[in-house]
């Protein structure tokens, strides 16, 4: 890019159209949104072959772009280093679930939890802009299952129906990475609520839909969560709120 004063001059000027924009909100939200582009580029990414050659596999299977995804594969990798297993609850196609699973796919103690309603979006309620229940229905179990065989990925099971309401007993143990990604606000807290005690110390809790337009109930429940002594918060600007247990 620095070899080229076009395309620079270019970039320069696409940065700051954008980044002039007047910032808005949701009509039902008071959480105030404006266009953000950082200024790093490194892409560690682009230098991952593993990652990358997983990651044509599953594109396709995810509404999560690749940024967002390298964070959930280098997350889960940390995660080998935390006693319990991984729950990932809003699976859709299987795609993230399909990352965190083959990133631990060598961890033989720890099995990938991939929870869903396959029946789309529940517990939408006033505190949700966008969503009303029943959104991204366009899934099945079998669709998950058959992508888990494809990338020889045995180490995760498939838990149906509403988390935790309906599925909560199959997980036994201790949690040591919880990724949310239900687009509502009630759904998110009911699972962490269900999560908190279980955590281990050092899990990581990832919420997917943090600062989206449309996604405010997330956002808003996420930065409750972020008051408690016992968390450390971090926000990605590309779209990701990450906690970390504390004690």
């Amino acid at each position: 890019m620095n070899t080229n004063p076009a395309l620079k001059e270019a970039t320069v000027h696409a940065y700051q159209t954008l980044r002039s924009q007047t910032p808005w909100q949701h009509e039902g939200s008071e959480i105030l949104h404006h266009r953000i582009l950082p200024f790093a580029t490194l892409a560690p990414w682009l230098a991952d072959p593993t990652f990358m050659a997983l990651y044509e596999q599953i594109q396709s299977n995810t509404l999560v772009d690749i940024y967002r995804c390298y964070e959930l594969w280098s997350l889960a990798q940390q995660a080998r280093y935390v006693e319990g297993d991984v729950l990932e609850v809003g699976v859709w196609r299987g795609g993230t679930g399909a990352i965190l699973a083959s990133a631990l796919k060598d961890s033989s103690d720890k099995t990938i939890f991939l929870a869903d309603t396959f029946e789309g979006v529940v517990k939408a309620g006033m505190q949700d802009t966008r969503y009303k229940g029943g959104e991204h229905a366009d899934t099945s179990v079998q669709l998950v299952e058959s992508l888990m065989v494809q990338l020889a990925l045995p180490n995760t099971r498939i838990l149906k129906g509403i988390f935790p309401d309906d599925t909560q007993a199959a997980i036994p143990g201790k949690i040591a990475f919880l990724h949310c990604d239900v687009d509502v606000y009630s759904s998110s807290k009911d699972i962490v609520e269900w999560c908190l005690p279980r955590l281990s110390v050092g899990a990581s809790l990832v919420f997917d839909d943090y600062g989206f337009f449309g996604c405010e109930g997330v956002t808003r429940f996420c930065n409750e969560l972020r008051n408690r002594k016992d968390m450390r918060f971090i926000h990605n600007l590309n779209g990701h709120a990450i906690f970390v247990k504390l004690f």
